[in-house]
């Protein structure tokens, strides 16, 4: 009876004691997870999507009116700024509120953004710090001895029949790709192996642009965090108005002109007409036009938009003047047609909203009038608690308060800014337009050729990686006419 001998399974009966298999330790584990997080990083679909939601985020901000940073850290101004916006948003009693505490009011300075645009930057600079080896081995120690199949599936790729010998091939091959700029490697075993390449080096060009991004974002969060803009600085004539700044400062709009095209009928050129006050002194005058802003330290004053404006005053019941201001008629009611200021009477909870005239065939509201409407901000309905139509020039009690519509004025809308990352910005988009130059001006080239023994001869198998396009297909084109021609010399006898 003949037996066959062999090694019992490990753990039955019998078997020889051994070492005891353990679990991964925590340091495995802590490297699995470090090396997950890294491929999470590194990939592009990751990089994609939150690219997409960073658009989508931007999208929501740039529909939704966004409060000016300075208001964001002031809770009074906060709160006045909330009063002023919240009978626009009144599908419900706690949609301002709810907005406010989703931060859709400062969608580029919430912390899903700053999250969203960190992650981002950590994974531009992870597929940046990924790529290096690769692109390092490429340009220093290529791949010269390519397979057969390479040549004939490659996306350009030709062959040529030369009657010189496989050495004397390998020489003029080699001889063409230096004088056309291409560094030549050659590797032999039973067949000859060529490769050339062209700008090896402007392979990191690619890298520039991915740290021009990361630069560009640097330049973004630094302004959101340090900086302040407010794009909605609207100011009426003869008013002045606190920039949110935290400095004292405050702008008054002494006059705002336009001039019209006289053949076109069209706005020229408008000036704001501005003094600059510090601590209610007078430190600046300067006219704003569209490409003259007024400067001030770090802070820039564009000229943005102008429009109409309802001077107005306001009084309680014993005859006290609690404003006496211009209303910018800056935003527009939902059916576009009338226009709309928003104020926020002080010492009360009240939110007027002061809604002009559509023209002559405007029945409701006439030419030389305004509509008042009083919202309570600390009530639960959004509806108004008075609404009346007033003359220009006749006093009107609303709401218990007395209102004259005093006379229809201009104002002005600037854009007030300091951005500490502007400089950062700059420098990545530098970096981005030098990286597409680098890529497109000097794009990196490869070739590889194989040369094989036939009788009386060679064969020369000659293909590229790159796509076909018209600069890329005619240069590797030209090499290999090139080739060609110089196979097709009188051979030496």
């Amino acid at each position: 009876m003949v037996q066959e001998a062999g090694t019992p399974p490990i753990g039955s009966a019998g078997a020889a004691a051994g070492p005891t298999a353990t679990g991964p330790t925590a340091m495995d584990r802590v490297d699995g997870v470090l090396e997950g997080l890294w491929h999470l990083l590194t990939s592009m679909r990751v990089a994609m999507i939150i690219m997409l939601l960073i658009a989508v985020m931007g999208v929501i901000g740039s529909m939704v009116i966004q409060m000016p940073s300075g208001v964001s850290d002031d809770p009074a101004a906060r709160i006045d700024w909330l009063n002023g916006v919240r009978p626009r948003f009144s599908l419900f009693a706690a949609q301002t509120d709810i907005m406010s505490s989703l931060q859709l009011f400062e969608v580029f300075n919430s912390i899903i953004f700053r999250i969203l645009v960190a992650l981002l930057t950590v994974s531009l600079v992870a597929c940046s710090l990924h790529r290096i080896p690769g692109l390092i081995r490429t340009a220093t120690k290529p791949r010269v001895d390519v397979g057969a199949a390479f040549f004939q599936h490659a996306p350009q790729h030709e062959t040529i029949v030369a009657r010189q010998t496989p050495a004397e091939t390998r020489a003029l091959v080699a001889g063409v790709l230096q004088r056309r700029g291409y560094r030549t490697l050659v590797t032999e075993d039973e067949t000859i192996h060529v490769y050339g390449d062209r700008f090896r080096w402007m392979q990191f060009a690619g890298l520039i642009g991915h740290l021009s991004l990361v630069v560009i974002m640097a330049g973004a969060i630094l302004g959101g965090i340090a900086g302040y803009r407010d794009q909605d600085f609207s100011i009426a004539e003869g008013a002045t108005r606190l920039v949110g700044t935290n400095e004292g400062l405050s702008v008054q709009l002494v006059d705002f002109t336009v001039t019209y095209d006289q053949v076109t009928d069209m706005p020229s050129d408008y000036a704001s007409s501005v003094v600059l006050l510090k601590d209610g002194k007078e430190i600046d005058r300067h006219v704003v036009r569209v490409n003259d802003p007024l400067r001030y330290g770090d802070l820039t004053f564009y000229q943005a938009s102008y429009g109409s404006a309802a001077q107005m005053t306001i009084k309680d019941a014993s005859g006290k003047v609690l404003t006496s201001e211009g209303v910018p008629f800056s935003w527009s009611l939902n059916d576009g047609d009338r226009s709309l200021g928003i104020l926020s009477v002080p010492g009360t909870s009240y939110t007027l909203w002061i809604i002009g005239t559509s023209g002559d065939s405007d029945t409701r509201v006439h030419p030389g009038q305004v509509e008042v409407q009083v919202f309570n901000s600390g009530a639960a309905s959004m509806t108004p608690i008075d609404d009346q139509v007033i003359d220009q020039g006749k006093a009107a009690t609303v709401a218990g308060m007395t209102m004259t519509f005093d006379r229809e004025s201009q104002y002005t809308r600037l854009s007030v800014a300091r951005d500490p990352g502007v400089v950062l910005v700059w420098l990545g988009s530098l970096l981005l337009f030098v990286g597409f130059a680098l890529r497109f001006m000097l794009p990196h080239k490869r070739v590889w050729g194989r040369i094989t023994t036939r009788a009386n001869g060679a064969i020369v198998a000659m293909a590229t990686l790159a796509q076909k396009d018209a600069a890329i297909s005619t240069d590797f084109e030209d090499l290999v006419n090139d080739i060609r021609t110089a196979l097709q010399a009188p051979v030496q006898a």
